[in-house]
């Protein structure tokens, strides 16, 4: 049974990263944005980007919380890359109880602040573009 569970956590994170490895388009973007407003709220982003199974398939353990190694874990091969993107304090600047751990909702409010470079809590479609084109869920 743990063999299954790890076989599924690994088909989640290849599933994860190869949806992300496609090239975002209008489509795309519009197919995220549910209301049709042409900006996506953290409600969106999270519904869309929780389907992936990021969160889940990095919980080891499954307590629904990421420690760091469990995210370093995650991360993988892909460390660097991810680094480059977010920045090397990530997992501490998105664990804003500073517990030692990520929730769900700091891991997700965390992804989704990175992607909202201008900071007016909305990722406009350029923003969402880099999504696909460059960011860290395309590597």
């Amino acid at each position: 049974m743990k063999l299954f569970s790890n076989v599924s956590r690994l088909g989640v994170c290849a599933f994860g990263l190869m949806l992300f490895a496609a090239p975002v388009s209008a489509a795309e973007f519009g197919d995220w944005d549910a209301n049709a407003d042409a900006r996506l709220t953290s409600e969106e982003f999270r519904m869309n980007f929780e389907e992936v199974g990021v969160f889940n398939a990095w919980d080891e353990n499954d307590d629904l919380g990421l420690t760091e190694s469990e995210f370093e874990t995650g991360l993988g091969d892909d460390a660097t890359a991810f680094n480059t993107r977010f920045g090397d304090k990530a997992f501490d600047e998105w664990d804003v109880n500073d517990d030692d751990r990520l929730s769900n909702d700091e891991f997700y409010d965390g992804v989704y602040a990175s992607y909202d470079s201008d900071g007016d809590k909305i990722i406009e479609e350029p923003e969402f573009g880099d999504i696909g084109d460059g960011g860290f869920w395309d590597v």
